[in-house]
């Protein structure tokens, strides 16, 4: 036998099994009973329900001025000249 046959074959034998794993997948996942995932809270991040109350006193909002900016002059528009 010559070596390009025997390639021929065992690439035609591959080809069908990789057909027959790609349907046998796809009938299972279409034919798969959906069952609902539950999650336990606690997996995902911990929480205490302790808070911390804090008490603040009512502080006046010190605003401190801004100097006074000075407005720049405005520019005249240039002249033109007459030609």
């Amino acid at each position: 036998m010559n070596i390009n046959k025997i390639l021929k074959i065992i690439g035609a034998i591959a080809a069908i099994a990789g057909i027959a794993a790609a349907i046998y997948i796809a009938v299972k996942k279409l034919t798969d009973k959906k069952e609902p995932e539950y999650f336990d809270d606690n997996d995902f991040f911990e929480c205490d329900n302790d808070l911390e109350i804090i008490e603040v006193e009512n502080e006046e909002a010190k605003v401190e001025e801004a100097p006074a900016e000075e407005t720049p002059k405005k520019k005249k528009p240039a002249k033109k000249k007459a030609e």
